[in-house]
């Protein structure tokens, strides 16, 4: 059999497997194309088909030497205005603009240029660039890359430190009105010439967890929303990565995931098919609490967690609701078996502590005032409840990759039992209160690890060096692989 006689269509399928991560063990890492680029050379039936995958994925991005809008070094007008590409082109992403781009009086003569339909908003270079997504037909997706780091609410006697990669809320607005206005121009245009593609699936990289009813209730938003039936969020954080660590003190902190349960998800609930929801860090026990009680999703076939930690018996029941699920991704997703909270955050973050265990005063090696916690839940009985209450779950996936989750790689995500599946909390560590086990044991830190009580007059070394082993996972080694296995087996014999 010569290779001409392989079926174009396995022929393109095998063409698409030419790429690969420039470093394979970070989810984040960008994607090298070499050997795509060269296959394009072979002969004029492996151009045509090499040429859909590596133009398959477009990024918007302004080159740092001179602001000007790019792909790959390749000037964004000509990409746009190639018909090659915009034959080819399915997803986008639209890397959020830099501040010296956000206004800009001169767009007669960036690359492009501004038209007489462009709104005052728009005028900029970063607009003109957008709206040039109305001459892809083919789109089928745009994401949203938003910077990191993000600038939340500040009191003025705080001290806090930004550097240049931080990203205001006004600025974030702002591109999220810009780019969703060059999505709604565009779908004016799919109503003239039916030829055009809908934008259907919406990644929005970076949001910053502050809720945003300006516009979230605004005719633009709902404009666009009404066509998106695939959503994916990464949620970012304000955090201080020098000087005193008031991370858990950020109000967003305590506010956003209500905001998420209660406003932002439940009028997209009937629309969604797939669903990602992701936090750069732990979310849904504490400081804010997120159940999904009252979230209904009818037509959900994909549902994503990353970062999302069970702390409660009955936090994963609105999961378990979603019966239409086909697919579930657990990316990083833990159990809390211990927390330490501070006397003075107790009493203001005022979290659900139901099914928590509270040890006396001084356990493990805590100073007086503070409340130490224990939660029992185990992953045999989350595993069993997933294989009983999804009959229709075909594809099963968790992964604890070590510091990183993959939502960029969520399709590819494969399924494993980690020993970092549990962890503990303790608000006064830092940078993070969120403590995992280590990668190849499972051997935790809370404390000095003992739950017995501490002398007062205790000694430094033995109120914080660990006295005993703890780790969970050994613990429930046996019934979490069990039902791990039980899980994995009912949904192969499902497909």
């Amino acid at each position: 059999m010569d290779i001409s006689d392989i079926p174009p269509e396995v022929l393109s399928l095998t063409l698409g497997q030419l790429f690969e991560y420039q470093c394979e063990d970070d989810p984040e890492s960008p994607i090298h194309y070499g050997h795509l680029r060269n296959a394009r050379l072979v002969c004029r039936q492996w151009n045509k088909l090499a040429t859909a995958h590596l133009f398959r994925t477009l990024t918007l991005d302004a080159e740092p030497e001179n602001g000007m809008w790019s792909w790959k070094h390749m000037p964004w007008s000509h990409i746009v205005n190639s018909e090659t590409i915009q034959r080819v082109a399915q997803n986008i992403v639209i890397c959020s603009h830099p501040e010296d781009l956000e206004e800009d009086d001169d767009a007669s003569d960036v690359e492009g240029g501004a038209t007489e339909d462009d709104d005052d908003d728009d005028s900029g270079r970063f607009g003109v660039a957008v709206n040039g997504i109305a001459k892809l037909p083919n789109l089928k997706s745009l994401q949203i890359c938003f910077a990191e780091k993000c600038q939340g609410a500040r009191d003025t006697s705080e001290w806090w430190e930004d550097d240049e990669e931080t990203e205001s809320i006004s600025h974030r607005l702002q591109t999220l009105k810009t780019v969703f206005g060059a999505i709604r121009k565009r779908r004016a245009a799919v109503d003239k010439d039916n030829r055009t593609s809908i934008i259907r699936s919406l990644t929005l990289k970076n949001l910053q967890n502050i809720p945003i009813p300006e516009f979230t209730s605004s005719d633009l938003y709902k404009d666009v929303m009404k066509d998106i039936n695939e959503l994916h969020l990464m949620i970012a954080h304000d955090y201080n990565e020098h000087g005193p660590d008031q991370d858990l003190d950020r109000i967003e902190r305590q506010t956003y995931e209500p905001y998420l349960q209660k406003e932002l998800l439940p009028p997209l609930a009937h629309q969604l098919r797939s669903l990602t929801l992701t936090f750069r860090e732990c979310w849904g026990v504490i400081p804010a609490y997120f159940d999904g009680k009252g979230l209904v999703f009818p037509n959900l076939r994909t549902l994503t967690l990353g970062e999302f930690v069970i702390g409660h018996h009955d936090q994963f029941d609105w999961v378990l609701a979603q019966k239409s699920l086909k697919t579930l991704r657990l990316d990083r997703c833990f159990i809390v078996s211990y927390l330490r909270v501070m006397n003075e955050q107790w009493d203001e973050w005022r979290v659900p502590t139901h099914d928590w265990h509270e040890y006396p005063e001084g356990s493990f090696g805590f100073t007086e005032g503070d409340h130490t916690l224990g939660f029992s839940g185990t992953w045999e009985t989350v595993y069993d409840r997933i294989r009983e209450g999804l009959p229709k779950l075909r594809e099963f996936c968790s992964v604890h990759h070590e510091h990183h989750n993959t939502f960029d790689r969520r399709e590819s995500m494969g399924a494993s039992l980690s020993k970092l599946r549990y962890l503990t909390f303790d608000s006064g560590s830092c940078p993070s209160p969120w403590i995992e086990a280590e990668d190849n044991s499972g051997t935790m830190l809370f404390g000095n690890n003992d739950p017995a009580v501490c002398p007062r007059d205790a000694t430094e070394s033995e109120r914080y060096v660990a006295r005993k082993s703890l780790n969970r996972a050994e613990e429930t080694e046996l019934g979490d692989t069990r039902a791990f296995e039980d899980l994995l087996w009912a949904v192969r014999g499902r497909g």
